[in-house]
């Protein structure tokens, strides 16, 4: 069971950074671009922002949390600092990020409307990418930790190397 947990973790993961890549990529070709393509990208991130990075991220969490609490226990501090970082992500991403996704592209759109962009399109577009930022560094500040264990007493590291 763990190593199909383990699995799952890691496809979750590649989605979700995968996703992001692509977002960057399309943000950085829609900028300038004339407001068909600029709706056109927001609509594709929009999609992509709930069809793959949302169910994969809660992919990661749920298969994260499962695995640490079955291996660590809810007491101790490696569970609890990757427990909080993970809360931390999801709430980032619910609060923050996809409203930002979603006001940035109902924005391109009354932009495309109007025949002109918006001069509150950038600041929906710049919370999106400063607080994805944020949640891209949460998310490899949690695998930094996972992968060094941070925080997992030195017993239980002697005891439980793998």
């Amino acid at each position: 069971m763990r190593r199909i947990l383990k699995l799952l973790h890691f496809i979750g993961l590649t989605i979700f950074l995968g996703s992001i890549i692509t977002f960057v990529v399309i943000s950085n070709l829609i900028e300038g671009a004339s407001l068909e393509n600029i709706l056109f990208g927001r609509n594709v991130i929009s999609a992509r922002t709930f069809l793959l990075t949302l169910p994969a991220m809660w992919l990661i969490a749920v298969t994260g949390i499962w695995m640490g609490y079955k291996k660590y226990g809810i007491k101790n501090r490696f569970f609890q600092l990757k427990f909080f970082l993970i809360l931390l992500i999801v709430l980032n991403a619910h609060f923050l990020v996809t409203p930002a996704v979603t006001l940035a592209t109902e924005l391109a759109t009354q932009s495309y409307e109007q025949g002109n962009l918006l001069s509150s399109y950038y600041d929906a577009y710049m919370k999106e990418s400063i607080f994805g930022a944020i949640n891209v560094l949460l998310t490899i500040t949690a695998a930094v930790i996972g992968v060094w264990r941070i925080g997992v007493n030195s017993t239980h590291n002697l005891l439980h190397k793998s």
